[in-house]
């Protein structure tokens, strides 16, 4: 999984949710995103709706690219709960359209 842009309060409640999912998580900025991105083809690429602002449709065509859920939450200050939703429910996806 794919952070963007997060601050690092943010990245460590990913981290502790993706210990009991599985899956690693890398934080890059946006500079590096589309980089990084084509080099791990995550299977969800995750951002604040205030990142996605900057490109909303070019997220999505990137995020398409590589085969990845786009994750947008509504805010950093997102709950833990609706946070582990929103990743596992982008993991089962990903997953799922990777397996066809």
């Amino acid at each position: 999984m794919l952070l963007v842009s997060a601050s690092e309060a943010l990245t460590e409640r990913c981290r502790r949710i993706l210990f009991v999912e599985g899956p690693e998580l890398v934080d890059c900025d946006m500079v590096s995103l589309r980089g990084t991105a084509a080099w791990l083809m995550p299977l969800a690429i995750i951002m604040t709706e205030d990142v996605r602002t900057f490109d909303p449709e070019g997220f999505v065509e990137l995020s398409r690219r590589v085969g990845a859920e786009l994750v947008v939450l509504p805010s950093e200050d997102v709950p833990d709960p609706t946070l582990a939703a929103m990743i596992t429910t982008a993991l089962d996806i990903a997953q799922r359209a990777r397996a066809r």
